[in-house]
């Protein structure tokens, strides 16, 4: 998975037991071939544009 991240020219924002957070920018052909890349290893949430906050692995979300 980190070399896939990283051939993709991805930084590693955060990690935690068993998840990565990956920011990858780009246009949308790159951004699409890393998410067919990566679908072997199981995604739990992406977002493709704007500025996003996600939660931290362990963190609980609160309404």
């Amino acid at each position: 998975f980190l070399k896939i991240a990283e051939i993709f020219r991805g930084r590693i924002v955060d990690s935690g037991a068993s998840t990565f957070t990956v920011e990858i920018t780009g246009d949308e052909k790159k951004i699409t071939a890393f998410i067919e890349m990566i679908k072997p290893f199981g995604i739990k949430e992406f977002v493709r544009t704007g500025t996003v906050a996600i939660a931290r692995e362990g963190i609980k979300k609160t309404k």
